[in-house]
């Protein structure tokens, strides 16, 4: 029976010296950290996935008693919701970190490189202050250190490259945790996993859990089915290898490699069980799965990342309820609801247009107007395309038909 804890999580690195590979980069952050009058107060690690770029913030934290202050910089983008927590948790030391003997905050920016748009209204900004006022060290994350928009935080950061972890490394690290899970693993299938991985030690873990059972010898031929990472699935490949897997391994297995939103597989699956079940009471078994996995996908959020294997669990229990009936069929994608949303965007902005100019004129919000006034207003064009009040609101023709036209909100 399949251990529930995920690996990644249970092994990880509580010592900086835990952290496998990058051993040039180690040292670089902890003279970095160690240093009372650093030249920069933050530092930027950079480096490809799953190379040890969050667990070293980590195991630093717990070696050297910090408490970590993080946010995912790409979720957290306006200036105004990085103050909210970034300034508290820099501008000073809490007088209960002097009794319990911890040197304080440190604030780690996941995800800086995910900070973009015209959404972010000042959030890079906002972190290169928060930067020159702190008092606290300051740690950023990233993948790709070389996007324009983040050029302000380089000149402000100690930049430490991390590169992909060396096979070797990832092949004994597989090896300490086939031990501690009473797994007899042929060297062979470790190399192949850790090949696999393209050196993200995340990956190679999480490949190394969906592929072993407890007291199973783990042989190459298990391996079978893990394809390499060097080139993302898109949705119609997902869909494709999804609904043609004959186990539940071969399924989580897929979707951990594939690049395709969560939210947006779910609708696309939801779209095509009816085409791929034709049976009503394997159709129901597979949408009851889905719907668990619905319910999981929500409790993930963007922090609760751990609960992303019982996700895939579910999905995969959905793709996996009856194998040998499997027949060869035309998928829905992208998904209806997308479609839909697609197709209806005109009338959309449309309707948006009508509310902002009732809102201007009416001085309420545009829910108010959208709610409260659009549905009067629709009565009395219909009685009256050339109705006063179209003028004073200063309605476009093609306007004024949309109200007469569109069904009840």
């Amino acid at each position: 029976m399949r251990n529930d804890v995920l690996w990644v999580e249970k092994y990880r690195p509580k010592r900086i010296d835990d952290v496998i590979g990058n051993e040039e980069a180690k040292a670089t952050f902890l003279e970095w950290l160690k240093s009372k009058r650093r030249g920069k107060k933050a530092v930027l690690l950079y480096g490809p996935p799953g190379v040890g770029k969050t667990a070293l913030v980590n195991a630093a934290a717990n070696e050297f008693g910090f408490k970590i202050i993080e946010m995912n910089a790409s979720d957290t983008r306006t200036e105004k919701t990085i103050n909210k927590v970034a300034q508290p948790a820099t501008s000073f030391v809490g007088l209960d970190t002097f009794a319990a003997g911890g040197k304080g905050n440190l604030l780690f920016l996941d995800e800086v490189d995910g900070v973009a748009g015209k959404e972010d209204r000042g959030g890079i900004g906002a972190i290169v202050k928060i930067v020159e006022a702190a008092r606290v060290p300051v740690i950023m994350a990233a993948n790709d250190p070389d996007l324009q928009k983040i050029r302000p935080l380089k000149k402000v950061c100690v930049l430490i490259r991390f590169h992909q972890v060396r096979i070797p490394l990832i092949i004994e690290a597989l090896r300490r945790i086939c031990r501690m899970e009473q797994v007899e693993a042929e060297f062979e299938a470790l190399e192949r996993i850790a090949q696999n991985s393209g050196g993200d030690v995340r990956s190679a873990i999480n490949d190394l859990q969906s592929l072993s059972e407890l007291g199973k010898v783990l042989t190459l031929q298990d391996t079978v089915a893990l394809k390499s990472r060097n080139k993302d699935i898109g949705m119609e490949e997902t869909l494709r290898g999804f609904f043609s897997v004959k186990s539940l391994a071969e399924a989580e297995n897929l979707l951990r490699r594939s690049s395709v939103d969560h939210d947006d597989f779910l609708m696309a699956v939801s779209d095509n069980l009816p085409r791929r079940y034709l049976e009503a009471e394997e159709l129901a078994e597979a949408y009851d799965f889905v719907s668990r996995a619905d319910m999981l996908r929500g409790r993930v959020g963007t922090e609760n990342w751990h609960l992303l294997r019982y996700f895939y669990n579910f999905l995969a229990e959905a793709a996996a309820v009856s194998p040998e009936s499997y027949k060869p069929f035309e998928f829905i994608s992208p998904p209806i609801r997308i479609m839909t949303l697609f197709w209806t965007k005109g009338k959309r902005d449309m309707l948006e247009a009508i509310c902002a100019k009732i809102a201007m004129r009416c001085h309420v919000s545009r829910l108010s107007a959208k709610n409260d006034f659009v549905p009067f207003l629709k009565a009395m064009l219909e009685k009256r395309k050339s109705n006063p009040i179209a003028s004073w609101l200063k309605l476009e023709p093609e306007e004024v038909d949309y109200l007469v036209k569109m069904r009840k909100l």
